[in-house]
């Protein structure tokens, strides 16, 4: 499974994945979005679990719910009838440092 995280040409995020990765991308655009803040509040959210500081993680933002525990993150469209997309923590992390970087390597560019 892969993905591509761009910036499209008006400036807008982007998440260009496989049919198996598709809720994942939706997630990013229209959950994440622009936002360090949420994006590092999942990882941190991640970080706690993977130490054993709690035991599940959840998060409803503009268009999906986020679970996450231990074993898995979930992520459910809340409209529309687009089946769960379960992987596993690492693969999401993965995925959020990949938009994370995206973010950052824009506001580098902005501020020049």
């Amino acid at each position: 499974m892969s993905y591509r995280f761009y910036r499209d040409d008006h400036g807008d995020l982007r998440a260009e994945t496989g049919r198996g990765l598709r809720l994942l991308g939706r997630f990013l655009e229209a959950d994440i979005q622009g936002s360090r803040g949420i994006c590092d509040e999942v990882l941190a959210a991640l970080d706690d679990i993977a130490a054993g500081k709690r035991k599940r993680w959840r998060m409803t933002g503009n268009a999906h719910t986020l679970t996450i525990s231990k074993r898995r993150a979930r992520i459910h469209a809340e409209f529309g009838r687009a089946a769960d997309l379960v992987l596993s923590p690492t693969v999401l992390r993965q995925a959020l440092l990949d938009w994370q970087a995206l973010l950052e390597n824009a506001s580098r560019h902005r501020s020049r």
